[in-house]
């Protein structure tokens, strides 16, 4: 159960978290963050330990890691479909491996085989043949798809194991390193990009380009060579020795066939290829013309290796390759690691120091979250200071009041939650019930009035140990009633083990109902400045009522009107005048 127990206790819950979220990288854990208050002391104190271990950490390092988690995630792996024709032996095991078909095709065995696709992959399976070694793709597809993200996994951990900082038992260091180093040749198609397999498919993309410019580089050479020697060619002698080319003539011929050889040779040299392969892929006629149908046969034999090769890679890596789920815990100790770092980050920007736990409510130079430039202030409930746990603010308006309830309930749900509260020292009580009710503005009904009652009678009833805090209760009746309704409310809540703070402008009249167990607070302004702001000094004096001086409010209205030169209505300055003049006179 919350231990925020109303909703306005909640909506400050959601302004301090949000303010820790957006130390926060990640896109998950900074939308899944909450601060998350704890009821026991042992958590709490687990909580710290974590926080201190991880802020050992040298800041370099942390902006390393950090740095990482910049565009982490845990991609979703798209649809894929690979060029392979799986055979299986009959209609059973066509069943059973019918759900592969969304991947690759499916085909029951015909004895012949025939009408399969010769350029497609041909896989011939079992009936119980591991599904790695028909579509290792499905194994690797989710790794694949994250390669990028499992990187960053194996650098985040090797920065912590390198600061000697424990990590999850389960993390092999040794298994990542592999996963990183298999899937370092595989892309997002699942595409296996080794040297050899990309050697081989710029081949295939560039072959027929590459024999084309060595065949006019061969015709070029022979019609060199031939003119080198002095060679001429005599059209008649081609006739009567029933010669068809010129190619016939044992000379050219043997020019032909060594220009061919050569460069067969500096393909072969250049492409790391065998030469039996290509061997044919010239015709040697002059002039030299390339033989498609050597040139196609080479082609598809170098493709069915590619798909080969490929395909054993993929079967070892699936074999090799952990079940998925590893890495997704992986990732979501990745998330957690964010979480603590953020709110190290929040402690090291905000000199935040680590609360301890006691009976009593106790801080020192503490700073309200939602204010720039706030002013520090000390306050405590209970212990050695102060023995008195309950409490009535009193003091000047605008004078930080509702600031320091705010401020109290800060420090609470920062410290409950086992993080570093932004004070000089904290001290705080692990309690069961958080209550904050805000001020209400404008009039209320009867119906709100009730509902506000029944509210309020909930939180007294209650016997679980808890902070009360409430501002200006007077707002939802009369003084009158008022006054006598807020010091019951006192009354109840000392007879409990609570911390309570009430801000009220009636301390004159509920100090007559109240007994001593209820400290009185107050904080004054002294006066106004040169540029007419009331000068507050917002550390609240215990034992001591704070005045609400609304005549320095009519005093700053009233000088402010009169020191408008361009002021267009003067019967309203005067009207502050009056006031202002009546006020002193009662002061």
């Amino acid at each position: 159960m919350s231990i925020l127990k109303t909703s306005d206790a909640r909506a400050v819950h959601k302004e301090v978290s949000e303010i820790i979220r957006r130390y926060i990288i990640t896109k998950k854990a900074r939308e899944n963050f909450s601060l998350n208050l704890l009821g026991d002391a042992k958590d709490i104190l687990a909580m710290h330990e974590k926080i201190l271990k991880y802020s050992r950490i040298d800041n370099a390092v942390i902006d390393k890691i950090r740095e990482n988690l910049n565009s982490f995630e845990l991609k979703k792996a798209g649809d894929f479909f690979v060029n392979r024709t799986v055979i299986v032996p009959d209609d059973e095991a066509y069943e059973r491996y019918i759900w592969i078909k969304k991947y690759c095709d499916l085909m029951v065995s015909n004895n012949n085989n025939e009408g399969f696709d010769e350029k497609q992959h041909l896989i011939i399976a079992n009936s119980d043949t591991p599904v790695e070694e028909i579509l290792p793709e499905f194994f690797i597809i989710n790794f694949a798809a994250n390669k990028e993200t499992i990187k960053k996994i194996y650098d985040i951990y090797s920065l912590l194991w390198d600061c000697n900082i424990e990590t999850n038992t389960n993390v092999d260091t040794e298994k990542l390193k592999e996963i990183s180093d298999i899937i370092a040749y595989i892309n997002k198609k699942c595409e296996i990009n080794t040297e050899e397999i990309s050697r081989k498919k710029a081949l295939i993309k560039n072959f027929k380009y590459i024999i084309e410019q060595h065949k006019e580089k061969i015709n070029s050479e022979i019609l060199k060579d031939v003119e080198k020697r002095g060679m001429k060619i005599d059209v008649k002698e081609l006739l009567m020795k029933n010669l068809q080319s010129i190619s016939q003539i044992p000379e050219v011929s043997q020019i032909i066939n060594a220009s061919v050889e050569n460069h067969i040779a500096e393909i072969v040299n250049d492409f790391n290829i065998s030469k039996a392969k290509i061997v044919s892929v010239f015709e040697k006629d002059y002039p030299v013309q390339t033989d498609e149908n050597e040139i196609n046969k080479f082609l598809d034999e170098t493709n069915r290796e590619i798909l080969e090769t490929e395909y054993e890679y993929k079967v070892k890596a699936a074999k090799k390759l952990i079940k998925f789920e590893f890495i997704e815990c992986l990732c979501e100790n990745i998330y957690s690691l964010d979480e603590i770092l953020g709110i190290v980050k929040f402690m090291k920007d905000n000199n935040a120091v680590m609360p301890k736990i006691s009976n009593t409510l106790l801080f020192k130079g503490a700073k309200n979250l939602l204010i720039s430039n706030s002013v520090d202030v000390s306050y405590s409930l209970g212990g050695d200071l102060e023995r008195r746990k309950i409490a009535m603010l009193t003091g000047a308006n605008s004078g930080g009041k509702t600031t320091l309830l705010k401020t109290i309930l800060h420090i609470q749900i920062l410290a409950q939650s086992g993080i570093p509260v932004c004070a000089e020292y904290c001290e705080f009580p692990v309690v069961n019930e958080i209550y904050f009710l805000s001020k209400h503005t404008g009039t209320l009904s009867a119906g709100a009035f009730e509902s506000t009652l029944k509210a309020i009678a909930k939180i007294l009833i209650s016997g679980n140990k808890k902070i009360v805090l409430m501002d200006e209760l007077e707002a939802i009746t009369e003084p009158g009633a008022a006054a006598k309704m807020i010091s019951a409310i006192f009354e109840i809540l000392t007879e409990n083990d609570n911390f309570a703070v009430i801000v009220t402008h009636l301390s004159d009249e509920i100090l007559k109902y109240v007994s001593k167990d209820v400290r009185v607070d107050g904080i004054e302004a002294t006066g106004l400045d040169e540029n007419l702001n009331l000068i507050v000094d917002r550390q609240p004096k215990f034992n001591k009522i704070g005045k609400s001086t609304p005549e320095l409010i009519v005093e700053r209205l009233y000088r402010l009107n009169a020191a408008d030169d361009k002021r267009t209505e003067k019967a309203e300055g005067e009207i502050y005048k009056r006031i202002f003049e009546k006020m002193k006179k009662q002061v």
